[in-house]
């Protein structure tokens, strides 16, 4: 009864979002026939069409399968990357061959594909944690233990390069222009260099704070990763590593993460011209995406608990052993 109690929540709460989003692109679509396309009414009507199915996506990743998830995540990643094209290639060479309608449908295909890439970012965060954490805890290169926080150093550093490359060769008009596939490709590697070296650098902050970054492991303590346990080094040392954090921020860095991803992509057509420039939207966004990730990389156990409370359990064990033999 229960279980049947929460699927029906569930299918209501999706087929209310649903009619809500359908709506909201609906006097979207109708409005462009009325504002100019860097209007206040329209951004402001296409930004609300952005944040209501970045929620849709980010509730959805929580209440669906992960693995019914995946599928939906890598069709509409495809379906966006061809509508892409087919827009960018269609304007470059001014064909004039999509009718009004082709080119909404393609538009909303592009919202929806962008929007579910920010919540698709929580269960790659999940599945590092549970494929790759053991790795760091463990022999990484040769007979050293390289910290997260050194890896995040790294990225973030990539980031700084990218974000130079970037903001060279978007002053160049072949890149506004012909090469703006080219653009576009190393804006969102730079959006996730920084993401992503925002959350190895909060996770591992600790260490990081400490000058932690290389250290060799003596040969005792070389030991074999047991099977079914994940954190293997789980000790005394690091309990609270391990432990939640004391404030539940990461639903803020999940927010911030969509809204970032949004600002990068959608530049003046999320936000109003008049409140920020282009390139002071963007530079914005990038500056959310490292503090998102940051903020996620704080919050790591929830995340992690949320998506595989199973292999939480193990976390959960370990630290209450730990705590027994301390008595």
């Amino acid at each position: 009864m229960k279980r049947s109690y929460s699927i029906l929540t569930k299918i209501i709460i999706v087929f209310t979002l649903s009619l809500i989003i359908y709506f909201s692109l609906l006097d979207y679509l109708l409005s462009k026939q009325s504002y100019e396309w860097y209007s206040y009414e329209l951004t402001f009507m296409r930004a609300t069409s952005l944040i209501l199915l970045n929620a849709y996506f980010f509730i959805l990743v929580f209440i669906i399968k992960i693995s019914v998830f995946n599928k939906l995540y890598l069709v509409l990643i495809i379906f966006g990357i061809i509508a892409w094209n087919l827009s960018h290639f269609h304007s470059i060479l001014e064909l004039n061959l999509l009718s009004d309608t082709i080119d909404d449908f393609l538009e909303i295909i592009l919202f929806i594909s962008t929007s579910i890439v920010a919540p698709g970012l929580l269960i790659v965060i999940a599945y590092y944690i549970k494929k790759f954490t053991s790795k760091f805890e463990g022999n990484f290169v040769g007979k050293y233990h390289l910290h997260e926080g050194l890896f995040g150093i790294i990225l973030f550093g990539l980031g700084l390069l990218f974000f130079a490359i970037s903001a060279y060769i978007s002053q160049l008009d072949i890149f506004l222009k012909e090469f703006k596939v080219y653009l576009a490709i190393i804006m969102i590697l730079l959006y996730f260099l920084l993401f992503f070296g925002g959350f190895f650098i909060l996770r591992d902050f600790n260490d990081i704070i400490h000058l932690k970054f290389v250290n060799k492991i003596p040969t005792t303590k070389n030991i074999p990763k047991q099977d079914g346990i994940i954190f293997n080094s789980l000790n005394h040392d690091n309990i609270s590593f391990f432990r939640f954090s004391k404030i539940y921020i990461f639903p803020l860095g999940a927010f911030l993460t969509g809204i970032s991803f949004t600002m990068v992509i959608y530049s003046n057509k999320f936000i109003p011209r008049d409140v920020l420039s282009s390139r002071e939207t963007i530079n914005l966004g990038y500056f959310l995406s490292f503090l998102a990730g940051a903020l996620i990389g704080y919050d790591w156990v929830r995340v992690f608990k949320r998506f595989f409370p199973n292999q939480y359990e193990e976390i959960e064990l370990k630290i209450i052993e730990l705590q027994k033999n301390d008595v």
